[in-house]
């Protein structure tokens, strides 16, 4: 009978700590988000805003790395065409899309003069020659990313003059349906024009980096007879 008072009393301790700890767990939450939201993510911090691109860099494995605008990359194609006016910086071409068929002709500089040119990229640097360091150069390609973290890439195997010899467009002007050439102010500055593509995935808009890069050794160890 002595223990009998307390019964009541343990009840209601308990009953407070129930009712309590929905709070207690809503409060721990609270402190939670706060802390999340206090500390941006990586992916916030790299995230691709999209949107007009006015210059793109020129970078990776190349001798004069540089940063092209509209006015640089119109007079880079001048003076290629005044070095060699046989040089092609006009292409129509028709690919699909999205929407449906598209048939353009754009204007720019050939990707490969804007590597390897001496006005220009200056030419490839050697990259990574994996196990066999013969012809390298074929295991090099070109990134082209863009202002929304969208990209594609070319091998240098596919715009080499001796190899594929694929003219390959850094596009910065189109030709508008009345016949005058008109700048990409819907697509960036500059786009890539791929020739030959039947899609237009590798048509890259809103250029924002070209790099040219090395594929890296194969994992796989080599086996001897």
């Amino acid at each position: 009978m002595r223990f009998t008072p307390q019964i009541p009393i343990a009840s209601l301790i308990l009953s407070i700590l129930v009712l309590w700890q929905p709070t207690l767990a809503d409060s721990i939450s609270g402190l939670s988000l706060a802390k999340e939201e206090k500390i941006p993510s990586v992916w916030d911090k790299n995230k691709c805003l999209g949107g007009f691109s006015p210059s793109f860099r020129l970078g990776g494995e190349v001798n004069n790395p540089t940063t092209y605008n509209l006015q640089n990359l119109k007079n880079l194609r001048d003076t290629l065409k005044k070095q060699n006016p046989a040089l092609v910086t006009e292409i129509t071409v028709s690919f699909q899309t999205g929407s449906g068929p598209r048939t353009e002709t754009y204007y720019g500089v050939p990707l490969w003069e804007l590597i390897n040119n001496p006005k220009a990229g200056g030419g490839l640097k050697p990259g990574n020659s994996g196990l066999n360091s013969k012809n390298s150069f074929l295991r090099q390609y070109v990134l082209v990313d863009a202002t929304d973290c969208y990209g594609a890439v070319v091998a240098i195997g596919e715009i080499q003059p001796n190899l594929e010899g694929k003219t390959v467009l850094v596009a910065y002007a189109k030709k508008a349906s009345d016949g005058k050439v008109v700048p990409l102010t819907d697509e960036g500055f500059a786009r890539l024009v791929v020739p030959g593509d039947k899609a237009g995935g590798r048509y890259v808009t809103n250029v924002k980096n070209i790099l040219i890069l090395s594929a890296p050794a194969s994992p796989l160890k080599p086996k001897y007879l």
